[in-house]
């Protein structure tokens, strides 16, 4: 049976630690053998262990501690895996190079876009380095796998594998009532991490330039790096009775069903989790003009502003609330194109990726 170890941070609520777990509980549907090596665990370790994934702890070590490494290469050398699959920075470098120094088929995945891969310098250099031994590098949007074909030209094993949407799971998942915080009223929703990438700043300001519309709340919902500057902002512009900033929870499509709309105001992304499931749900959105969103989103299935533009978002959420109609047409649009992202697709299209890896000669 073909073994698989997937190497990760943790298993908290970002988009990749998502994937992954859908992606593992299916490949082991599919009659993989599949690990996982976490440095910690985290909302998505229950069901992967309900469902056949085993789960090895490496010690909760930041950076690039040497005994993260010493770690990984025992895991490595006690299951003996067939694919070494690394996610998210810290894992794509310490994986990558014990899975190369062990002679291992290696993985590297890019989960983010140019702007995200510059984030840190540091980061990107090693990477970079590190990324041009892979065996094969999956991008999970046609701007990653662009960035990566053109800086190792030479590569011919770098693809493109977007992300899968669970439409099932989303639509079944129950209401979830929160007018503890809206007090009943209209509510549009940002979910997604507290990180200056995502932007969440310029859709707080954006409430903050809708007179009129004091009846309108803001519903955030992640936790990050920024929170306490977000929630400083929010204080500052006079919005707390507007405002609410809530701990992210894997089954927020409760609270999604009853938001007028989502909006992702990101500066970059990869293929954005929250968006795909919002059209699963049919949700109108507001999403920032970025080649990401373009990748998924037209103007027949979402209202795009400009990057970094609140006063642009305060007219595209006026114009959404105006012509209500109009919005739900286009979410209808856009729930019929993530019909086909399903799980067992995507873990298809990886073990293409695998399958062309084993007939190499070592």
């Amino acid at each position: 049976m073909p073994r698989i170890l997937h190497l990760i941070p943790t298993l908290a609520g970002g988009g990749a630690e998502r994937q992954l777990a859908m992606l593992a509980q299916e490949q082991s549907k599919c009659g993989w053998e599949v690990h996982i090596g976490v440095r910690r665990g985290g909302v998505h370790l229950a069901t992967l262990k309900s469902g056949g994934v085993n789960v090895h702890y490496l010690g909760d070590f930041r950076s690039v501690d040497p005994r993260l490494f010493m770690n990984i290469h025992k895991l490595i050398k006690s299951i003996r895996p067939a694919i070494v699959q690394t996610w998210l920075p810290q894992m794509d470098v310490i994986g990558g190079v014990v899975a190369l120094l062990g002679r291992v088929k290696w993985v590297g995945t890019e989960r983010s876009s140019t702007l995200g891969i510059n984030d840190n310098k540091f980061i990107t250099a090693i990477r970079k380095y590190i990324f041009q031994y892979a065996d094969a590098i999956v991008a999970n949007s046609v701007v990653g796998k662009n960035y990566w074909q053109k800086k190792l030209p030479n590569n011919a094993y770098i693809f493109h594998v977007g992300n899968a949407v669970d439409v099932q799971v989303i639509n079944n998942t129950p209401s979830k009532n929160i007018d503890a915080f809206t007090g009943g009223n209209k509510f549009i929703l940002v979910v997604g991490r507290l990180h200056h990438l995502k932007a969440v700043d310029v859709s707080i300001q954006a409430i903050s330039l809708l007179p009129g519309y004091d009846d309108l709340k803001l519903i955030v919902i992640g936790e990050g790096p920024m929170q306490n500057e977000l929630e400083d902002l929010i204080e500052t512009l006079g919005l707390k009775d507007r405002v609410s900033v809530l701990p992210y929870e894997t089954e927020w499509w409760g609270i999604l069903k009853h938001a007028s709309a989502l909006i992702s105001m990101s500066r970059c992304e990869g293929s954005p989790n929250v968006v795909l499931e919002a059209m699963a749900l049919e949700c109108p959105l507001i999403v920032s003009d970025i080649p990401e969103h373009r990748e998924i989103l037209d103007q027949d299935t979402a209202v795009f502003t400009p990057v970094d533009d609140s006063l642009g978002l305060s007219h595209a959420i006026r114009g959404l609330l105006i012509d209500l109609e109009l919005g739900k047409q286009r979410a209808c649009l856009a729930k019929n194109r993530v019909n086909k992202m399903s799980i067992h697709a995507i873990a298809t299209a990886y073990g293409l990726v695998y399958k062309k890896l084993r007939n190499l000669r070592a």
